[in-house]
Parts: structure tokens; C-alpha cells; sequence
């Protein structure tokens, strides 16, 4: 290979590991926060891989190749961000290695794509099975482990286990943050809360009430196509305007015969002050600018079509409705009757930095719990899956001829990377952690992983109940594996034209 190839890849590699290096340590349960500081001096505080991520600025194409298949890891599993980013910054360090070895690129390539088919089929047949009862549950505590709401994992994996059982999916879900109060006081809400306040306040706000939902508004009786209308004298804009109020006002006293004992209209758009003032001089309540989504939100919660015009307004549905104030903003709690699938996770915790990394806590621990009760499976974690994949690809490397056996020999050590660093972040010595975990592997224990609290340990992950989707392993494997052979394949930068 000439020098002119292998510069251009060498350059590639280095500026891969650089990303990888910047989330390295926060994997684990043990894993360190880092700062985030912006231009403003604005600061994150956080240990999420994907978040960290998503801060890093960097030019070069090999870089935002890593982290774009770390975006790819998060939509498709939520979790496992950071594992996708350390795996393929090893494999890239390990591939250095084999090239001084005289391993051409495509041949290692073509081993490492041979390796992750045979280890994701290993974890398929082998090591993946079923969930049983309180999986969920463990598997939730897996994902918040070494985050800020640890302390509280419990509570937060039972919260997000019935929020996903209600709601069928974790994009379903809707999480709420208010300062003030502990994690613990954090409750699921089963409905909508919208962060409207009324457009005119009552004295006495309905509670056990009536609903209407809006999508126009009501200020002009508008038509698909309004045509220009020339007005020469003020006698003709004076007839245009009473005709518009007096629709204004058919409609207003439709809502009213529809809610004849009060009760609260949601509406997409605005309305007019006339309209406002006769409706609640009737006890009716107006919630005016709701978001579409928050509006298809009380619709499932309510079991109530979304009238698109005042004229489709036909029936109301039943609610409970309850007002309530967080740092000087509203908040609406809607409560319907049906069995919806709607629910918000409403958490608490002391400031909103720290509720900050809390949320993102939780939309990890949601999407991991969606990802196994629909259907998917799970193994081992702490690390364990990965060492158990290597020692099984190490065992079935020297039935490959040629040199893609050494690139399945690398792939096997790079894989061992996950559970040194859990074991290198939590005090242990990697090269020790790695042995101990090879000889119990030797003897058929597949579960083993470092003990993170006793140093230069290792433990049953099974027995800790320590698991995780099936999917987030086999996912980081192909990922890492794509991205590390799509750099490998690079012999050359060209700037293209125009480019500065």
C-alpha cells in the first residue's frame, strides 16, 4: 500500500477516536458527566452519549460520520449511543494494527462484516430470549443506571413501564418537567396536560365538565377562496362587517346550546374578544392557540373528533378538568372518560438543570422498555453480551481461512472494549477485567460482567438482574461495524469545488 493511501485513512482514524474519546468515560453505571458549554456560557450537565453528541463541533467528514451513525443508533433504539461510538472508535484503533500487519483494507472489511453477521446471529440464537415477568422493570433500571435519577430508579422504571403500557409506544408519551420537589413525587398523569391558561379567567373554573374541540378559530367566517372585495364607501364595509358578526355570533351560540351547563371549547386558532366575552358570560371557558399535536392529544384522550369548522361542532365530551400553576405558568390537566392511550409523565426535581438530564433520563428508559414490549427480546448487561459474542467469535475464527481470520480475531477484541471500559470507568484495571472475564467465559458462564463496585470483580449480570433489548446490542454491532468500514474503504479527500 503506498503512503499516499494510507495517510488520508490513518487522518480518518485519528479524527474518529477523537469523538469517540469525548464520550468514552461516561458509559456505564459508573460513568462520568461532562460539561457542555456554549459561546453564551450556557452549560448541559450531562453523561448522555447522543446529547454530547449532538454539541460536538467538528470539520472533519471522518468525525461527523461517527456521529451521525450515533444519531442513527438513538432513532432506531433510543439507548446505546455511547456503546455504538466506543465499539467503533476500538475497531478503528484495532484496524491500525492489522494494517501494520499488511491487512489491505478491503480484507479487513470484509472480515469485519463477517464477524458482525456471525455475532448478531449468535445473539439471536443463542443469547437472546423472552422477556419474563419484572423484565421490564430491570430492564428501565438498566438504562437510567450511572444517571442523575439512579437514585430514584425504582420509581422511575415503574413510572415508565405502565406510562409505555398505556400508551402502547414511547413516542406516545409525553414527558413534563417541573421544578421543585424529589424525584419520587414524580407521577404518571393519565391524559393530556396543556401548557394553555383560559383567555378570560373564571372565578370558578370547571372541573367535572363539558369539552368541545376547535381546530379554526373564530374572529372571520372565512371561506376556501375569499375573493378581494373593493369597498368605495363606508355604508357597504359597515353591511360586510355586521354580516361577519352576525355568523360570529351564530356561531358562538351554537357552542353555548352545546355546553348548556358550561364547560371549556379548545381551539387550533384565535377568537375574537366578542365571541370570548358571550361565551363566558355563559360558563364557557376558552382555551385559545392550542398546538396541533396537544389537540390530537384530547382527542384520543376524549374520545371526541376534532371539529374542523364552528358548523362541524356536534357533540361534547365529558372531562375533568384541573387548573394548576408551576413557576408563574399555567397548566391544564385534562382528564376523559374513554381509555385512551394518552399519559404524561409529569417529574419533578430540584432546578431545571438538574431536570434537564432527568428528562433525557427518562426518554431513555421509556424507549428501551417500548422497544421490548413490542415484541423484542433481551440479554445480558454490564457488558456481558459483547464479551460472550468475542469468545464465541474468537472459538469460530480459525474456521475462516486467510487473512479475514486475523480481521474476525480483531473484531472479537474489539467487542471486549464495552465491558473494559464499564470495568476501567468504575476503578478496574481493563487488561484484568478482560482475562477474568475470558476464563469464566472458558467454563460456559455467558453472563459474566465486571462488578462495578467491587474492584477487579466480576459478577453474574443474570443474577443481578442487569438487562437490556437484544435490539440496542445487535444494532450498536452493525452500526459500529458500517461506519468503521465505510472509513476503512476512504483512500482519499477531495475538496469539491466550491467548497471553502
Amino acid at each position: 500500500m503506498s503512503d499516499n493511501a494510507i495517510d488520508p485513512l490513518h487522518s480518518n482514524i485519528r479524527a474518529a477516536r477523537a469523538i469517540v474519546n469525548t464520550v468514552r468515560t461516561t458509559l456505564g453505571p459508573r460513568g462520568r458527566d461532562k460539561m457542555l458549554v456554549d459561546a453564551s456560557g450556557s452549560t448541559i450537565i450531562t453523561n448522555d452519549g447522543a446529547t454530547i453528541l449532538r454539541e460536538v463541533e467538528s470539520a472533519h467528514p471522518a468525525a461527523k460520520m461517527i456521529i451521525d451513525i450515533s444519531k442513527t443508533q438513538e432513532s432506531l433504539c433510543y439507548d446505546g449511543t455511547t456503546s455504538t461510538v466506543v465499539l467503533a472508535g476500538q475497531m478503528l484503533a484495532d484496524s491500525e494494527n492489522l494494517l501494520s500487519q499488511g491487512v489491505p483494507p478491503t480484507i479487513m472489511c470484509d472480515g469485519y462484516n463477517l464477524a458482525a453477521s456471525m455475532g448478531v446471529k449468535y445473539l439471536d440464537d443463542v443469547l437472546s430470549r423472552d422477556i419474563e415477568e419484572g423484565d421490564l422493570e430491570r430492564i428501565a433500571e438498566t438504562a437510567i443506571s450511572g444517571k442523575t435519577l439512579a437514585s430514584a430508579k425504582k420509581t422511575v422504571a415503574e413510572l415508565c413501564v405502565e406510562a409505555v403500557r398505556i400508551a402502547g409506544d414511547a413516542d406516545n408519551v409525553k414527558v413534563l418537567t417541573f421544578p421543585g420537589g424529589s424525584l419520587t413525587d414524580s407521577h404518571l398523569f393519565k391524559g393530556v396536560v396543556v401548557n394553555k391558561d383560559f383567555a378570560i379567567q373564571m372565578v370558578d373554573p370547571p372541573k367535572n365538565t363539558q369539552a368541545l374541540l376547535l381546530m379554526t378559530g373564530l374572529e372571520v367566517v372565512k371561506e376556501q377562496h375569499t375573493p378581494q372585495v373593493q369597498v368605495s364607501d363606508m355604508k357597504t364595509y359597515d353591511n360586510i362587517v355586521s354580516r361577519s358578526s352576525v355568523a360570529l355570533s351564530e356561531n358562538a351560540r351554537k357552542i353555548a346550546s352545546l355546553l348548556p351547563d358550561g364547560g371549556v371549547l379548545f381551539c387550533r386558532d384565535n377568537m375574537a374578544d366578542s365571541v370570548l366575552a358571550f361565551l363566558h358570560k355563559h360558563n364557557i371557558a376558552v382555551v385559545k392557540r392550542v398546538q396541533e399535536s396537544t389537540m390530537r392529544g384530547l382527542s384520543s384522550a376524549l374520545g371526541l373528533s376534532i371539529a374542523q369548522t364552528p358548523e362541524d361542532l356536534e357533540i361534547a365530551a365529558s372531562c375533568k378538568l384541573l387548573r394548576n400553576k408551576h413557576n408563574d405558568v399555567h397548566y391544564l390537566f385534562v382528564e376523559g372518560e374513554v381509555d385512551s392511550s394518552q399519559s404524561t409523565l409529569i417529574v419533578r426535581g430540584a432546578s431545571h438543570t438538574t431536570l434537564d438530564e432527568v428528562e433525557r433520563g427518562f426518554d431513555d428508559a421509556l424507549g428501551v422498555v417500548s422497544l421490548v414490549m413490542n415484541g423484542g427480546k433481551v440479554v445480558s448487561g454490564g457488558g456481558s453480551t459483547y464479551a460472550a459474542i468475542a469468545s464465541y467469535l474468537r472459538a469460530e475464527a480459525p474456521k475462516v481461512e486467510g487473512m479475514e481470520q486475523m480481521a474476525i480475531n480483531s473484531f472479537a477484541d474489539t467487542l471486549e472494549i464495552i465491558p473494559a471500559t464499564i470495568g476501567e470507568v468504575a476503578g478496574h484495571t481493563p487488561l484484568n477485567c478482560v482475562f477474568a472475564l475470558r476464563h469464566s467465559l472458558s467454563e460456559g458462564k455467558l453472563t459474566m460482567g465486571p462488578d462495578v463496585k467491587n474492584i477487579n470483580q466480576i459478577i453474574d449480570m443474570k443474577t443481578l438482574g442487569i438487562v437490556e433489548p437484544a435490539l440496542l446490542v445487535r444494532q450498536a454491532i452493525l452500526s459500529a461495524t458500517e461506519v468503521t468500514t465505510a472509513i476503512l474503504k476512504i483512500d482519499d479527500i477531495v475538496v469539491k469545488r466550491g467548497a471553502e
